[in-house]
């Protein structure tokens, strides 16, 4: 059997300690150089001489009447940041966190907010035309009288958001989550609404001419004087709803659940 003298024992793991030591401060000195350059790109965009800042911190950050016209804050961390009146037309804010952030009166005009956090966020009288909310979470967020013609929302969770009055004409809440939320008056020609969960959700008052609801939940969902003409309700659950004064003309009713709902004549279905 070989052995080894202690002092080559030594020196062997002394040698590995120094790799160590050598890897550790190299990888400590690349991320103090991407920190610095993290910090060099906030600064720049906050004193306006950018419009690109993907996953930088900006919380808090007062955006007011910002012109971010096709910015890219993809990932960025926006939480409370504050975009009154600015404009984020064509901008890129995927995957951002804009939890309780102020979007209204905003342009945000075929802005891309896919799979985006806007729990809480404020949208109100926003131009969301054409923007892309696809798989965002809008949990309880204020949308009141929004602009989100031609939107796609498809898979956005808009559990208990207020889209009182909104402009959301061929819009796409496809397989979309709004429990409780709220629309009333809503305008929703031809919307598309297929397999979506709207459970308790205020519809009163709102315009559905020619939407698909086809395979939607809605249960105890009140349409109360709502214009669902032309409609495809096909497979769509609707058990226990109020549909009192509700237009039902013309409207795809193949498979429809009407257990236990109020129908237009106030009579209640079996």
């Amino acid at each position: 059997m070989r052995i080894f003298p202690a002092r080559c024992i030594a020196a062997r793991y002394l040698r590995r300690i120094l790799t160590v030591a050598v890897a550790v401060v190299a990888v400590n000195g690349e991320a103090a150089r991407w920190g610095a350059a993290a910090q060099a790109g906030v600064a720049a965009f906050l004193a306006g001489e950018s419009k690109n800042c993907p996953g930088c911190n900006l919380a808090g950050a007062n955006l007011k009447r910002r012109d971010l016209t096709g910015a890219n804050l993809a990932g960025a961390n926006l939480r409370g940041a504050s975009f009154h009146r600015a404009v984020l037309r064509g901008a890129n804010l995927s995957g951002a966190d804009l939890t309780e952030a102020n979007l209204n009166k905003t342009d945000l005009i075929q802005a891309d907010f896919s799979n985006a956090k806007l729990a809480k966020a404020m949208l109100f009288e926003a131009d969301a035309s054409r923007a892309d909310f696809s798989r965002a979470n809008l949990t309880e967020a204020l949308m009141g009288s929004i602009r989100l013609l031609g939107g796609r929302l498809e898979r956005a969770i808009l559990t208990e958001a207020d889209l009182e009055a909104a402009f959301l004409n061929e819009a796409s809440f496809a397989n979309a989550t709004l429990n409780g939320a709220n629309l009333h008056q809503g305008r929703l020609l031809r919307v598309n609404l297929h397999g979506a969960a709207a459970d308790s959700t205020e519809f009163t008052q709102a315009n559905l001419r020619d939407a698909d609801l086809s395979g939607a939940v809605l249960r105890e969902s009140v349409f109360y004087l709502a214009d669902l003409g032309g409609a495809d309700l096909s497979g769509a659950n609707l058990s226990h709803s109020v549909l009192r004064s509700a237009n039902l003309g013309d409207t795809k009713q193949a498979g429809t659940i009407f257990t236990g709902a109020m129908m237009p004549d106030n009579s209640i279905h079996p």
